[in-house]
């Protein structure tokens, strides 16, 4: 495992395994002084400031993909902020409860828990500790201890299909799955509705890897070679370390374009031109807004969400982004945040085939 403490005076250390950084996660870093407007600048609060806290994430940033935008995202909160981070990536899955209890005891006053996975082992942690954790997609705000983040991801997969639709010239797209994950589903019935709301006629080709095939390279490949030789040039890929597998595809075929989603692929590319876009997930304003509401005494009495209206699902921007797909794309984000449109949040398999054929 890797182990980063990151901030104005931050270090390096490196751990072999996820339960021997339970064990013996033992190290000292040097406190900052109170934020500006912080109640402990202003001298003699009681109010918790928090100086330093952590982000938990199961896999690291070279999947370009989830963990890629956690790990980013708290950076840029520590950075912003001008406190200390500590990034754990690598925890697996084994031992949770474990790893984020001895961060809590480490001094961490703030913990994300990136990934879905955690929520059952960060809330009793929470509750055991007392340090306020922020977990993924399901479970239940509680006051002072737990709140959860979710995504209006089909909103993001909306802009991406109008993308697609209007760089295709094969009249056929791909999407495919790396895993039955909820925000993907939601993710790939927006970008349908997106093919569509520009071309109905665009054939939209739907696969998945398998049902928990998050990290299966090799089956990436194959199933996006599946899709190419049925005809599609761009391809949407969803798939954390599966997207290496999908890349290798779409740059073995010419003339075949790919969206990525959640995190910045071009430095996994060969040739980054073939780019399209991103699906972009912004978690950084979660993650500040998060901390200054623990300092605020409001932590947990609701919950966090990254919408297309808020900056926390965006397109990544690209020379294959014509000013044309521009123009369709700014109009899409001003009906999705009037509400004139309202993107489909598929939340199975079946109920993305649906809205594929629904036309």
């Amino acid at each position: 495992m890797s182990i980063t403490v990151s901030g104005p005076r931050g270090r390096i250390i490196s751990r072999t395994a996820a339960l021997a950084v339970a064990a013996a996660l033992v190290f000292t870093v040097s406190a900052c002084s109170a934020r500006d407007g912080d109640p402990a600048a202003d001298g003699g609060s009681s109010a918790v400031v928090v100086q330093k806290f952590a982000l938990v994430a199961p896999e690291n940033e070279s999947d370009h993909g989830w963990n890629q935008a956690g790990i980013v995202a708290a950076q840029t909160t520590a950075d912003d902020l001008g406190i200390e981070v500590v990034l754990l990536p690598d925890a697996g899955w084994d031992n949770t409860e474990t790893v984020l209890s001895q961060v809590a005891s480490d001094g961490a006053q703030f913990i994300v828990a990136h990934a879905s996975g955690y929520g059952v082992a960060a809330e009793a942690v929470a509750a055991e500790t007392g340090v306020p954790i922020l977990i993924q997609d399901t479970g239940e705000n509680v006051p002072g201890k737990v709140a959860k983040v979710t995504t209006e991801a089909q909103q993001g997969g909306y802009l991406a299909g109008i993308a697609a639709a209007m760089a295709t010239t094969t009249n056929t797209v791909g999407v495919v799955l790396s895993a039955d994950d909820a925000n993907w589903f939601k993710m790939a019935s927006g970008f349908v509705e997106g093919v569509y709301s520009v071309d109905p006629a665009i054939q939209v080709l739907y696969a998945s890897v398998g049902p928990a095939a998050y990290g299966d390279s090799a089956g990436g490949k194959a199933t996006t070679e599946q899709l190419i030789a049925a005809g599609a040039d761009v391809i949407f890929g969803m798939g954390d370390g599966a997207t290496t597998g999908y890349l290798q595809a779409v740059e073995a075929a010419p003339g075949v374009l790919y969206i990525a989603d959640i995190g910045d692929v071009t430095d996994a590319m060969t040739d980054p031109s073939r780019l399209l876009t991103s699906v972009l997930w912004n978690y950084a304003d979660t993650y500040t807004q998060a901390i200054k509401d623990i300092e605020a005494g409001t932590y947990g009495q609701g919950g966090y969400v990254l919408t297309v209206e808020n900056g926390g699902l965006s397109l990544q921007e690209s020379d294959q982004l014509t000013p044309e797909i521009m123009a369709a794309v700014k109009a899409a984000k001003a009906g999705i945040i009037d509400g004139s449109i309202t993107p489909t949040a598929a939340a199975n398999a079946d109920e993305v085939k649906a809205v594929i054929a629904a036309k």
